[in-house]
């Protein structure tokens, strides 16, 4: 089973299960943006305590939960790591947390589809460039800054600069958005 298709699977099966979720990490700004390999699928789901224990029963076949739960290292959320049977494809759940941004990106995420026919729930074009760059600064990581000026590159000036402008001041992140924006806006303005 393809990295994407036991994504799709799981999708298929919070459905069922009526989990709230929505797809983040490089799903979401290959989305929005220009595309990239990964190797993992990351997703925010909403469940309470109760919830996460009677999560492996719901798994798709060949889907199997890690048994040791871990902590994202920017908010400290709560992380189910979920391996692919035969792949290294690693899918991340990540507890929706009582952060401000998380729960705001949450509350206005939308259905989009990914693939012809797989509608799945996704953050908006600028929470992913929040996150992104939230990531970029916290974690130290270079693919999430390329990811968040490959974001803006594509959606351009159809943003609502100043609600990523909010967030990004609320994160401390303002310094690295006018950088990721004065890249990106090269290629607006070869339009």
């Amino acid at each position: 089973m393809s990295g994407t298709d036991s994504l799709l699977c799981l999708i298929e099966a919070f459905h069922r299960a009526e989990i709230p979720y929505m797809v983040v990490g490089s799903y979401s700004s290959n989305f929005y943006g220009i595309p990239r390999l990964t190797k993992d699928a990351d997703l925010v789901v909403h469940l309470d305590s109760d919830e996460w224990s009677k999560l492996p029963a719901i798994l798709p076949e060949g889907i199997e939960m890690e048994t040791q739960m871990g902590f994202e290292l920017v908010t400290a959320t709560r992380r189910e790591l979920l391996r692919v049977k035969d792949s290294l494809f690693q899918i991340e759940l990540f507890r929706l947390s009582d952060d401000s941004h998380d729960q705001s990106r949450f509350l206005r995420r939308r259905r989009e589809e990914i693939l012809p026919g797989h509608t799945v729930f996704l953050p908006t074009a600028e929470d992913v460039i929040v996150q992104k760059l939230r990531w970029c600064v916290g974690a130290k990581r270079p693919k999430d800054y390329a990811d968040s000026v490959a974001v803006m590159q594509v959606q351009g000036r159809s943003l609502d600069w100043s609600y990523i402008e909010k967030w990004c001041g609320e994160h401390g992140t303002l310094d690295v958005l006018a950088e990721a924006k004065a890249e990106a806006s090269q290629v607006w303005e070869d339009d």
